[in-house]
């Protein structure tokens, strides 16, 4: 375990990857599972609900990946990173609490507030992700990104586990369902609090200047560095792989729940057992393959875990019977953190460490803007044809165009292949 954390504060490390046990709470109960079947089938009344929900989580992404860069570069001008992080963390909960008061008949208002809470959300997680460098070294990024994408995992279980009194039979006790909301909020918090006491600024602040002045700045350095982005061309290359890839992954973890239900029938206890175990076996593999990418390289481990996420959609949008199903959740277990452990990890290698936190804040943009089409064309396919599969389908598209990206890319160099 000390060679695991060389060179780096175990405590730090440690705290910085509970962050991802304390999240994951909001990413599996409140992004895929309760929220989402209570949003689609309750709030929006099950006319058109994949759209509604796909344009929820459309917006909001949109609105943090416009954000992220802005508030990026202030933390890198100001070195107020860690407040930054607190502030949006702590707004994300108060959003999730506040779910709790949505129901039918209150679609505008569910929206509003979701995409409020998202977007605060997704900001906290990109300042979160600039942290990574500070907690780790370069021998080891691949091992504490895997521990923290693990740690998400293990806490989905917990958080799973210790909520499934409230949401296991459905929404027919809508108060006792949605109770699970606030208690999402308050694991989150509880989880959350080594992060905010111990990750270290690493920075003395130096710059103390009005909100409207920073963001001007904000703004200033954003526009500065997409004009000299040519100047990173590996760094560009790898956001247009990533903006891909995750657009198809924020999809498939908005929709396979609700896939689940309408598609292939299942109950809430099935869906329960599935991504349980998909949890379960998520929390080793993170970490196994962010251990394998320091070895064998970010860009082989990328790859592969590509090619695993096509053959998962293949198999889902035609899986026909639930022990099928079961079998495609066991291989998404594998891959599930895996591809985006390393992505986190390899794209930290590649960045300028003067411009961390505004860099992290451009791959969250690419993230999230790409992030804004996947589930709207799911929502849009599914609402057309009214067949799940084929929208479901369509993601393969989206791995092969990011493989493609990602193979060309050197892994050592600003050049891409010719």
């Amino acid at each position: 375990m000390g060679k695991f954390f060389k060179d780096t504060n175990k405590k730090e490390s440690i705290s910085w990857a509970f962050y991802d046990f304390a999240n994951s709470a909001y990413c599996l109960l409140i992004l895929s599972f309760v929220f989402p079947i209570f949003f689609r089938d309750v709030i929006a009344g099950g006319v058109n609900g994949d759209f509604w929900w796909g344009l929820a989580i459309s917006v909001s992404i949109l609105l943090g990946g416009i954000a992220s860069p802005i508030i990026g570069a202030i933390a890198d001008h100001d070195t107020r990173r860690k407040r930054k992080f607190i502030i949006f963390s702590s707004l994300s909960m108060i959003g999730t609490a506040a779910l709790y008061f949505t129901g039918p008949n209150m679609l505008l208002f569910a929206l509003i507030l979701f995409i409020i809470t998202n977007l605060c959300f997704e900001i906290a997680q990109t300042l979160y992700d600039s942290f990574l460098l500070h907690v780790s070294t370069e021998e080891n990024v691949g091992r504490i990104s895997g521990l923290g994408w693990g740690l998400g995992y293990l806490g989905g279980i917990v958080a799973m586990l210790a909520l499934k009194p409230l949401y296991e039979a459905g929404y027919a006790n809508e108060a006792l369902y949605k109770l699970t909301l606030p208690l999402t909020a308050l694991f989150f918090f509880i989880f959350a609090l080594p992060g905010f006491l111990f990750i270290k600024e690493h920075k003395q602040v130096t710059q103390k200047e009005k909100f409207l002045s920073l963001v001007k700045i904000g703004i200033s350095n954003t526009l500065r560095t997409i004009k000299d982005i040519k100047q990173h061309k590996r760094v560009a290359w790898f956001l247009v792989g990533f903006y891909i890839l995750n657009d198809a992954l924020v999809t498939i973890f908005a929709f396979i729940p609700i896939y689940a239900k309408v598609t292939l029938k299942m109950t809430f206890s099935e869906i329960t057992i599935i991504l349980l175990v998909v949890q379960l076996i998520g929390f080793p593999a993170a970490i196994f393959f962010g251990w394998l990418s320091d070895k064998k390289g970010s860009k082989k481990i990328l790859l592969v875990t590509i090619i695993l996420w096509a053959l998962i959609v293949l198999g889902i949008s035609f899986a026909t019977s639930k022990p099928f199903f079961y079998a495609m959740a066991i291989l998404t277990g594998l891959v599930i953190g895996s591809s985006q452990a390393i992505a986190r990890s390899w794209f930290s290698k590649i960045i300028p460490k003067e411009k961390m936190c505004e860099f992290f804040g451009f791959n969250g943009f690419a993230s999230k803007v790409a992030a804004t089409t996947g589930p709207l064309l799911f929502g849009i396919i599914s609402s057309i044809t009214a067949n799940q599969r084929i929208a479901m389908g369509t993601l393969i598209i989206y791995f092969v165009i990011s493989f493609i990206i990602f193979a060309r890319i050197k892994e050592g160099s600003e050049k891409i292949c010719t």
